[in-house]
């Protein structure tokens, strides 16, 4: 009897560069950790990415082979190695899963392709004029030639079935998965649960809420700073503390900050280790994410994880994510956003209530029920080899 050779499942995470594409960037790795313990022996993963990507993830060699890019210092020579180097490199994979979002146009095997979300489409003035134009292009293409199209919620797949009518049967569902990093999920917040590893000090910020993500406009930052003077007099101890690196809006929101007379009570902490992002979540009297687009919304979820109540805009997959574990506003909406985080910072009961519903919440995205969702993809795909 002739043994089959394995099935090979190439991943390109050339355009993974480590701490600068956000969320996506710890979703995608995430998920590659966790998957290959879950797949049959048949199968096996073959990443390519940065030398750089393998030295802030070393674990991501132990399951999978690591093949090494040669380094690229710009976006467009990124994406001519694309089409070059990986389109040689990739000519013995069964698959290729390109995780970012693209499909090169000159590639040697079927593809798989993950969208984060179709912002480009939907909100094109995000994004610089180079960029914008590119991915007026590449999104289109990428759907229309991959086999299977995976999408981290169903507002993004739905999203994608009306702007670029991919059909039902070539779309699955697989959401971001979340593991705590330090402790039991959900932990009451205290300062005496400090995760191991972490440096920050939340109790110099007295009673807070927590925003972390980069600040792009459409994050709305200055409606977190707004909502501080719609909270009333007798709330004017509460602050707001970002994290996420800089971005176009930084300057924005510190000129909001001091316009309203609250720049003492806004704290910018810039990026920050999972440890100390962990402890933050965990002390914070609630999460605040107005944020306008999301296909997913980690920020939801994570803090759900860790016993934070919170209280999101209606943009995106947002809903989605939080059900009925979570205050959810409408986006832009200043003052709903103010009494829905008011009602949590006075009522204890209900602090108390969302805390346990989002524990609950959160363990409906465990990472181990995600990676598997994506082993089921990689099975599938092997399973339609010819013999």
């Amino acid at each position: 009897m002739t043994r089959r050779s394995p099935f090979v499942v190439g991943v390109n995470l050339t355009w993974l560069v480590p701490g600068v594409v956000g969320g996506s960037e710890e979703y995608t790795l995430r998920l590659l950790l966790a998957v290959p313990s879950l797949l049959p022996d048949h199968l096996r993963l073959r990443i390519y990415g940065r030398p750089d990507l393998l030295d802030a993830y070393p674990d991501l060699a132990g399951g999978a082979e690591y093949v090494t890019t040669p380094p690229v210092r710009s976006k467009a020579a990124r994406i001519a190695l694309e089409h070059s180097w990986l389109a040689h490199r990739s000519r013995n994979d069964d698959v290729v899963h390109h995780a970012g979002g693209t499909v090169p146009y000159v590639r040697a095997k079927p593809t798989v392709v993950t969208v984060h979300d179709p912002q480009p489409l939907d909100h094109p003035e995000n994004f610089d004029p180079v960029k914008r134009r590119w991915l007026a292009l590449a999104l289109p293409h990428s759907v229309r030639v991959a086999r299977l199209v995976l999408c981290p919620s169903r507002y993004t797949a739905d999203r994608l079935r009306q702007l670029l009518a991919v059909p039902e049967h070539r779309v699955r569902v697989v959401p971001h998965g979340h593991r705590v990093a330090g402790g039991p999920a959900g932990d009451a917040p205290s300062w005496s649960s400090r995760v191991a590893g972490a440096s920050i000090e939340p109790e110099r910020f007295g009673r807070y809420l927590l925003y972390p993500a980069i600040a792009y406009p459409h994050k709305r930052h200055c409606d977190a700073v707004r909502l501080l003077a719609g909270l009333g007099p007798d709330l004017d101890d509460v602050q707001v503390v970002f994290t996420g690196r800089p971005g176009p809006e930084s300057g924005a929101i510190h000129a909001e900050a001091a316009r309203l007379g609250v720049a003492d009570r806004v704290h910018h902490l810039g990026r920050v280790p999972a440890p100390d992002l962990e402890d933050l979540y965990r002390s914070a009297a609630a999460l605040v994410f107005p944020s306008a687009y999301e296909g997913f919304g980690n920020p939801a979820l994570e803090a759900m994880s860790l016993g934070c109540p919170a209280v999101v805009s209606d943009a995106g997959a947002l809903p989605e994510v939080v059900g009925d574990a979570g205050l959810v506003v409408p986006v832009g909406d200043v003052a709903a956003l103010a009494e829905a985080t008011r009602s949590v910072l006075v009522d204890r009961r209900l602090a108390d209530e969302l805390r346990a519903k989002g524990r609950a919440r959160a363990r409906c995205f465990d990472v181990g029920i995600a990676a598997a969702r994506l082993a089921d993809v990689y099975g599938e795909l092997a399973s339609t080899r010819r013999a």
